[in-house]
């Protein structure tokens, strides 16, 4: 990637991980109240994470930094998956981002 950057005349340090994330720029509602009131939203947000090439990073971010919301597909509480605010998931979501994570 960072090949890919400086022919574009970008340096590779001035650019972050989260400059990359399909979620840039949304409210960040989705990731916290409106992702555990609506349930289409957040199957809406599941599929954006599962599509982003920096899901893997994100994940990792909110257990490095004790992260609470959706973070890689995976609504956190305090660095831990929180099964209550995840139980819309279908085993075939989690296996798809188990398969992510793993990359």
């Amino acid at each position: 990637m960072s090949r890919i950057l400086e022919q574009k005349g970008i340096s590779p340090d001035e650019v972050k991980w989260e400059d990359f994330a399909l979620c840039q720029g949304l409210p960040t509602s989705f990731f916290f109240e409106t992702y555990v009131q609506d349930k289409i939203a957040a199957k809406y947000v599941d599929e954006m994470c599962l599509r982003c090439p920096v899901m893997k990073k994100c994940a990792m971010s909110a257990v490095k930094n004790n992260g609470f919301g959706v973070w890689g597909g995976i609504y956190w509480n305090a660095a831990k998956k929180d099964d209550y605010r995840n139980a819309h998931k279908t085993p075939e979501v989690w296996e798809k981002i188990r398969n992510k994570l793993s990359e």
